[in-house]
């Protein structure tokens, strides 16, 4: 009976330690309040996509300034862009000097009976765990990943509902400050798309202004690329 008592003992002091007590949804609660708080932010970015034993890779800048203006400078490709106010997105192609330009307050629902664009919506973080079950990926959380010697927190999640984009994620959260550092998505047909976020900088500078985009006379035009409001 001793024998039993000291080995139950050790095994749920090691599973404590191991563990630190963290639960996935507490780890969420931080991430969505991190997040939440923030009126502003810069970073680098660079995806890579996979598929079919197929790559490629695309990087820049991004900035983001509550609520939903968003801008992404692209170096690769260079010169494309991604720009948004809230109300409207333009999505730049320099290789064929096109820009798609999308209206987000079109009144359009996904299969789910939402809003697919919310101009004043908050983070895309709270509908993005609404939509997944998720978990740690190991007991081991957070853990030590990198030369650099940092601990994250990895969670997996997996879509509730099969209605498109990545089935299966993969997001590794910075165990101090709670920043997504990475995330790794898959999609139906295997296609694998990393995205990894560095020198990010919270409540950074970020003018007005930069959010607004001017259409060139020569650049052409292609409205509601994303979605049309067509109600039928």
């Amino acid at each position: 009976m001793k024998f039993i008592l000291l080995f139950l003992a050790f095994v749920f002091a090691n599973f404590s330690q191991a563990h630190n007590w963290n639960s996935p949804s507490e780890v969420v609660k931080n991430i969505k309040k991190k997040y939440s708080d923030m009126k502003t932010y810069t970073s680098d970015f660079k995806i890579l996509t996979v598929n079919n034993k197929k790559t490629s890779n695309m990087k820049g800048k991004c900035l983001y300034k509550n609520p939903g203006k968003i801008r992404y400078e692209f170096q690769e490709p260079f010169g494309d862009l991604i720009v948004s106010d809230g109300k409207t997105l333009w999505i730049y192609i320099q290789k064929i000097n096109a820009v798609g330009k999308q209206d987000l307050e079109i009144q359009k629902n996904n299969s789910s009976g939402e809003p697919i664009f919310q101009s004043a919506s908050p983070s895309g973080l709270n509908r993005l765990f609404r939509k997944y079950h998720y978990k740690f990926d190991s007991i081991e959380q957070p853990r030590a990943m990198g030369s650099d010697g940092k601990k994250y927190f990895v969670l997996t999640l997996e879509q509730r509902e099969k209605i498109g984009g990545f089935e299966n994620m993969t997001l590794f959260v910075d165990s101090e400050t709670f920043f997504i550092k990475k995330s790794i998505g898959t999609d139906n047909r295997g296609k694998e798309t990393t995205i990894e976020f560095t020198s990010f900088v919270p409540n950074a500078e970020v003018e007005d202004g930069i959010f607004n985009y001017h259409i060139s006379g020569n650049s052409k035009m292609v409205h509601n690329p994303l979605v049309s409001d067509n109600k039928e």
